[in-house]
Order: C-alpha cells, then structure tokens, then sequence
C-alpha cells in the first residue's frame, strides 16, 4: 500500500483588526467614596455612574430614565436580583454639566442595621439590562439616642406591705442603647444607670424609696447594655395609696456627648395588700389591651402615612407632566385631551423617520482612512477629529492644513512610538504628552483688532478666528490642544481685498497671524500671499482629506424633541400608575373589615379609659387619638385620570373619577 503524500500550499497571510463598537455598552462604571460610612438612616454618599462602551469609553446621549440604582437587604448569589428591591432613580444634572455621568444624590440609607446589597442598572432595551457588579455594604447604628428594654415590661403594681413579692417593682429587666431607628448601639460605652422614683405631679411630696432606704440605686453599664434584676421598695415605704409614679432609668455615660433620653416605665403604689391585688388584674387588662390598641394604631398610622406617601407621588406625577407638557409647547408640540398615548407613539415615530432621513441626507465628509482606535490613547487622525459646518471654510482650513490631516494624535509618546514601529516609520504622529502647553494660544483670545472691548478699526469681510469654526465630536479638551498648536490664531475672512485691509491695520498697533480667506487665498503671517502655494485648489482636489460636515441641527434638535416625548409618555404612564394606586387605597378604607377594626379599636380604646379611672392613673394618651384624620379621607380626594372614563382613550382603562 502506497503512502499518501500531502502537499501543503503557500498562500497569503490576511491580518486584520476587529474595532470595538464605540456604541455598543459592555460595562458600567461607579464611583463612590469607598470609605465612607453607612449610617442607618443618613445619606448615602454620591454615587456617580458612566456607561463604558467596547473601546473604553463613556457613551453619552443617554437618557437618564434608563439608568437606575437598586438596593436590598441582604446578598444575592452571582448577579441575581430578589423581587423585594427598592429602585431608584438618578438626580438631575447641575447645570448639564458632566455629560455622560449619571449622579445617584441624597438617597436615604436603610433604616435597619445589616448587610446590604447595591447594584446599578442600564436598560438598552424593553429586554436587555445591563448591570454592575454588586456593591456589598454594612450599615451599622446611627448615633445612640435612647434607652430601651429588650422587651416592654408589663404595669409594675405594688404596695408597701412585708411581702417582697409585692414591693417587687422589676424582677428582671435589660436596657439597651438604641438609635433613632431602634437599632442596638453604644457596645464601647461604659457607665452606670441610676434608677429613681418620680411623682406625675410636681405638688405630691410622699414619693416612694427603694429597698434600704434610698432614693436611688445604681447599676453597672457595659457593652450597650445594663442588667436591672430585683428592684424592690422599701417596707413600709412612703407613698400616696392609689396613686400612679414613675420609675425613671437615666444614664450616665462620661464618654457620650449628648445625655441619652431616659427610659420611664409608670407604676401603681398601694397602701392596701387586698387592694393590690384587685388592681394588679385590672393592669393586666389594661396592659393587654394597650398591646392590642398599639397594633391598631400602628396598622392606622401606617395606612395614613402611605396613602400621604401617595398623594405625594400623584402631587410630583402631575408636576412632572406638567412641566414636560409646557417643554414640549416650546417645540410646538401640543398635546391633544384624548389619546394621548397613541398620540405620543405615532410622534415619536414620525420624528424617528424624520432624523433618519436627516442621518441618511448626503453631507461632506472626509474619506481618508482613519487609524484604528484599538487603544484608548489613539484619538485618531487629525482629518477626524474636528468638523466644519461652512463649505468654504472647511475647504480652505483643510488645505492649510493638509499636511497635519493624515497625522495620528496620541495621548502618550509610547502609543505613538507603537505606531511608529507598526508603520515602518510611515506614519506620521503627534503625541499629546510631547507638547509644551504654555505656548498654546488662549481659546477665549478676542481677534487682535479689538482692544480692551472695542475696535480699533473697523474691519471688513467678517473675521473670525478658524479655531471658532471647528466643532469636536468627542475629546474637545484634547482637541483644542492639537488645533490651537496647529492652526494658532489663524483668521478666516470673505476674500482677499478684506484680509489686505484687515493686515494693514492690524500691524500698526500688533503682529498679525495667518489670514485664509474663504474664497481660498492665504496671507502668511509674514505677508507674502499669491502663487500657487497660497491658493486652494477645488474641493474635489483634496482628494478627500477635508473636515467632514458635522450633523445638521435639525438632527439634534429631533433627538431632544423625541426625548422629550418619551419622557412625557412615562410621566403620563407613571402619573395614571399612582393615581390607581391611590384610588385602590382609598377605597379600602371603606370595606366591611376595614370599618369593622375600626369599630373595634374605638371599643378597646373605650375600655381601656375606665379601666384607667378605676386604676388611677393618668389616661395614657396613646390609644385614644381621634380617627378622624383617616376618616376624613376619602375616595373623591383622588385626583385619577384628568379625562372622564366616557371619554379617554388613552389605552390605561381608567376606571377613577374625573
């Protein structure tokens, strides 16, 4: 059997580079004050957040709408993200300044010690999120401010007589340091708690001593926390029978600068033994129902908060609506009454076809090849990296500076050198780190024939300075670098009898830079104009090393409107979203069960006064705040949808009143 012989062919190697997309997002990227501490409930600190595209560099042109931050308790494992987030959104921007860089200020830190997780998220799409790494924090306690037991204590109820059980105020009580929030703190403080009796009324005498005597009795404080075990009066104590006092806890505490709020638990003093203890089974009711009152109430008061959290949210919709409705009348684009959605829609692709026949209408543009931006310190050839909108202008800054178009600038001399070493030398280019800036011309320079605000002469046939007439796509401070060495002062005017005139005067009182004219002439600083060198040739001789044409205005005056419009399409959705919400509320405060808790509470909170006259003791308070504010509220205070459900067809189903 023969052997098979392979041949091999020699054919051409093909290299080839694949560009990152400058538009296409890969990453997001955050800044924050990474030593910063994460108090319960203070202020985060500004986060600030740039979407990074596939050659390193920031995109912008975003709507912030589409970038938000997101946080909850706890971490997720890889990239997930629970159900139960809080989303929140950017500020706004001071004074636009900043592009590109969304600012995450004044947002609330949670109120609850724990580990934490923050991600932020960039929609591209309706399906696609692009999301940053996690950001793992703990929040620890806010400054102390109180002192608190582990658990409430049941209404201490006592009297002077032999039996140790019946003088025993506490039993077994922990305080804790907590902060506003109730979160434990204070673990590095030490101290002592002083415990005293005080009488609810200024003009009562017979106030009540502890075992021994005393009038006070100290306990050890450490770690946050005190221990109160067995607090017993005195036998025989003094007192008025029948009577309500308080046993007040306060610390002392040298290392904390502002004196914590003590803790007071009220107690019952009897002279009588039998009498104790019919009383001690009235407190227990009194001390259950005040229990069951207090979870009423809080059930109230936490409806009565979010449905203010929610006349606030409709209050902002309607303000934001408002506010993009009159932006979008300075566009002459009105809003009709009815439809609004469809209408919005039908807008937004109407002006979407009018920017892309804009985008696709032929327009100048420069043909050489640009060099490959695989590094973030290549900006690009010089032909690229400005553009004019004037015909005549750019034709005669282009041939002036013809020699400079192919040239590649860099923003370091070892990306330049790389260059230099791929192209054999071949490659001209200009590394921006080589450049002596001190000599660079001034860019807010006035034109040399103004002095101290006012003209010298006056000049004919319009000059301005070329630097004026350049506009930069991307990297302007870079830019103006490269053209305020390259170009200086140069002057742009309509022909050649007005640059002559304009030179004449001008050196009479300073030098005079070059002057191009845009019929194509050039005076040379140092005078000499005429000849071929000084005349540019036709457009259509450049062979297509010219500065490209920059975007009509009309493209960027579509891209705002068409932001305004999706801006004022998610208020729209976002103003009828909370006013459902609002009006769903409101209206379960009039179900069957809703009124019959109501009716409950009012009962409870009934008992609960006579019990307390039969104690003695003074009405708490706290159980017995009139419902009024939450009756009061009612469905008509919603302001739903602002059309009558007969007539608004804005694709939402409204169902609330007009």
């Amino acid at each position: 059997m023969g052997r098979r012989i392979l041949n091999t062919l020699d054919c051409p190697i093909i290299k080839f580079n694949v560009l990152p997309d400058p538009e296409k997002p890969v990453c997001l990227n955050v800044k924050y004050d990474k030593n910063a501490a994460f108090a319960a409930g203070s202020t985060f600190p500004d986060f600030m957040v740039s979407v990074i595209s596939e050659d390193s560099n920031i995109i912008k042109n975003i709507n912030p709408g589409r970038v938000s931050m997101k946080i909850w308790e706890g971490q997720s494992s890889g990239n997930r993200v629970p159900a139960n987030v809080t989303t929140l959104g950017c500020s706004k921007v001071k004074d636009g300044k900043d592009e590109g860089f969304f600012y995450f200020r004044d947002k609330m830190v949670p109120e609850r010690v724990g580990t934490y997780s923050i991600q932020f998220a960039f929609a591209i799409d309706k399906t696609n999120v692009l999301s940053s790494e996690q950001i793992i924090i703990e929040v620890v306690a806010n400054d102390p401010v109180q002192l608190l037991p582990e658990s409430l204590p049941a209404t201490p109820v006592v009297s002077n007589v032999r039996t140790v059980a019946s003088r025993t105020l506490i039993k077994d009580l922990c305080l804790h340091i907590k902060d506003e929030y109730n979160n434990r703190t204070g673990y590095d403080l030490v101290g002592k708690i002083i415990a005293a009796i005080k009488s609810s009324s200024e003009e009562d005498t017979e106030i009540p001593v502890f075992q021994g005597k005393v009038k006070t009795i100290e306990f050890p404080f450490n770690r946050g926390s005190a221990e109160i075990i067995n607090l017993v009066l005195a036998e025989n104590s003094p007192g008025r029978d029948s009577t309500e006092y308080i046993l007040e806890f306060e610390a002392d505490l040298p290392a904390l600068a502002k004196p914590l709020e003590p803790y007071r638990l009220s107690f019952m003093f009897y002279n009588d033994f039998k009498k104790q203890q019919r009383m001690a089974t009235l407190t227990r009711e009194k001390d259950e129902l005040s229990k069951s009152i207090a979870v009423y109430r809080n059930m109230f008061d936490t409806t009565e908060q979010l449905i203010t959290e929610m006349k606030y949210q409709v209050q902002e919709a309607e303000t934001k609506q408002s506010h993009l409705k009159n932006e979008l009348k300075q566009h002459q684009i009105n809003i009709p009454q009815t439809s609004i959605l469809q209408y919005v829609d039908s807008l937004i692709k109407q002006k979407r076809l009018e920017q892309e026949g804009v985008k696709k209408s032929p327009r100048r543009a420069c043909t050489l090849s640009n060099y490959p931006k695989d590094n973030q310190d290549i900006l690009g050839k010089i032909a690229h990296l400005a553009q004019i909108e004037d015909d005549k202008a750019a034709k005669v800054i282009s041939w002036h500076m013809a020699s400079d178009m192919d040239c590649v600038v860099t923003l370091t001399t070892t990306a330049a050198r790389r260059i230099f070493d791929e192209t054999q030398g071949r490659q001209q280019v200009l590394p921006l780190d080589s450049v002596y800036k001190k000599t660079l011309p001034d860019w807010n320079r006035t034109l040399p024939h103004l002095r101290n605000g006012r003209n010298h002469f006056r000049p004919i046939g319009n000059p301005v300075f070329a630097r004026d007439l350049l506009t930069f796509p991307e990297n302007v401070e870079h830019c103006q670098i490269v053209f305020g060495m390259l170009l200086g002062d140069t002057i742009i005017i309509d022909n050649l009898d007005a640059a002559n005139h304009y030179r004449r005067e001008v050196v009479k009182i300073t030098h005079c830079p070059t002057l191009l004219t845009r019929e194509g002439d050039r005076i040379r600083s140092n005078g000499k104009f005429g000849g071929l060198q000084n005349k540019a040739p036709p457009m259509d001789k450049l062979r297509g090393m010219v500065f490209g044409a920059p975007m009509p205005e009309l493209y960027s005056v579509l891209s705002g409107q068409i932001d305004l419009l999706q801006q004022y399409r998610t208020a729209v959705v976002k103003l009828h979203s909370v006013n459902q919400d609002l009006h769903l509320q409101l209206q379960s405060l009039n179900t069957p069960e809703m009124q019959k808790r109501k009716q409950e509470l009012a009962e409870q909170e009934k008992s609960l006064k006579l019990i307390e006259e039969k104690l003695g003791m003074t009405p708490s308070g706290k159980g017995t705040e009139s419902l009024l504010p939450l009756e009061a509220l009612d469905i008509s205070d919603i302001q739903s949808c602002r059309y009558p459900a007969s007539t608004c067809s804005c694709a939402l189903q409204c169902k609330g009143p007009p």
